[in-house]
């Protein structure tokens, strides 16, 4: 039995055979969504298992769990590329007024006149105040053009650069984005 299942799954367990079988089908259904640097299909796997833990406490019954187990892990694969879409979209919408609104006039003293410009331009500047380390991921990702994978070489140089560390920053990156888009929307909210 593998270590990622549950000990308490009533329903039928799934062999060792059966969960490398999902764990490949997850891998090649994230290679053809370009999303192994998201996540893996072992992390994929575990949200599996805490569907089906949700299942079991709802006692509903699940007549074939290998079935039942890729049709779920296909469902959190395409959620994850809607995701990942939308995030792309919402950037390239900022980007062009980012970059004239914002990094036209280096000036530090923004004032808000309610201009979506000058309102992403306070909230960076506000991004920068309360988390610099935010900002910095901000702006050489979104404004700079890196990579992650530059990103984390400069970030890190001493260190040898891995997918974990590759993953790690854009994580950050993407709490970065979250981040300001929070206080952009806050900042819209009190107009």
């Amino acid at each position: 039995m593998s270590p990622l299942t549950p000990k308490n799954w009533g329903l039928t367990p799934l062999g060792p055979q059966q969960v490398q079988y999902l764990k490949g089908y997850y891998y090649n259904l994230l290679c053809r969504c370009k999303l192994q640097h998201r996540c893996d299909s072992d992390d994929i796997l575990s949200q599996v298992w805490e569907k089906a833990a949700e299942v079991e406490r709802l006692e509903r019954r699940i007549e074939n769990p290998e079935a039942w187990a890729k049709k779920v892990g296909e469902r959190i694969i395409l959620q994850k590329k809607r995701r990942e879409l939308s995030e792309k979209k919402s950037i390239q919408k900022l980007e062009p007024m980012i970059q004239s609104q914002i990094f036209a006039s280096p000036r530090d003293d923004l004032y808000c006149d309610g201009t979506l410009g000058q309102m992403l331009a306070l909230a960076l500047k506000e991004l920068k105040q309360t988390k610099p380390d935010f900002y910095q991921l901000v702006v050489m990702r979104f404004f700079g053009d890196m990579s992650w994978e530059q990103i984390s070489l400069e970030l890190y140089p001493d260190t040898a650069i891995s997918r974990k560390t590759i993953n790690r920053v854009r994580q950050r990156g993407s709490r970065a984005l979250k981040k300001l888009r929070k206080i952009f929307f806050r900042n819209l909210e009190t107009l």
